[in-house]
Order: C-alpha cells, then structure tokens, then sequence
C-alpha cells in the first residue's frame, strides 16, 4: 500500500522490493497527502515552508519514478497542481525564474533563480 511506503521511505527504511508494488493510484495519494500537509501558499506567512514540504514529496516521487518511469502519467493533475504552487511561492520569496518539469532518468526537479545584489 502507497501510505505504508510512504511511512517506511519518510522512516528510511524503505527497500528496493517495496518500490515494486501497485502504482495505479499514486497521483490521487499524492494529491491525498498533499491536502494532508496543508500545503498552502496563500495562507503560509513563512513560503519556505510550503516549499520544502513540496520538495520532500518531489523526493519521495522521484524514488518511485526512477524504478517505474510508467507511473508518471498518473501524475499529471497534482503536477499542474505543484506547478501553481511553486510558482506563487517564487513570486513570494522574490525569486526570477522557476524552472520546474520532470525528466527520466531523473524524476521532477525544481530550481529557481535569483538575482544577487552585487
């Protein structure tokens, strides 16, 4: 089941066979867990907050993706999702330019760009 994986990767003690498992469902409990840590961009006065619990269930997704890169279909509304997100969050914390997407082998990556004050 994806909440036991999720609790044994989250614990560390994921192992290779566990990732072999039912991915059907994956995008409706990520969207699930995603709800569940109260994600909110609008409402978080700290943005950084918001953005790190997106990366950890980036991180968390990545480590299904790279031993089954058929499952990322299953992922196409929470992507459009973190997308919104991530872009209200670099617009909050001042950032140029948000590049976000997902690739193979790598899983979904995201990186923003600032401008220093030189």
């Amino acid at each position: 089941m994806l909440e036991d994986l999720y609790k044994k990767w989250s614990a560390g003690i994921a192992i290779e066979t566990d990732f072999m498992q039912d991915y059907t469902d994956l995008g409706k409990f990520i969207e699930k867990l995603y709800d569940e840590m109260k994600i909110s961009v609008d409402r978080d006065i700290r943005p950084y907050d918001a953005y790190f619990k997106i990366i950890k269930l980036n991180n968390f997704i990545n480590s299904i993706i790279t031993k089954r890169p058929d499952i990322v279909d299953s992922l196409g509304h929470w992507f459009q999702k973190e997308k919104k997100d991530m872009d209200a969050i670099a617009k909050k914390i001042g950032a140029l330019y948000l590049d976000i997407g997902i690739s193979f082998p790598g899983g979904i990556s995201v990186s923003l760009t600032f401008q220093p004050d030189l």
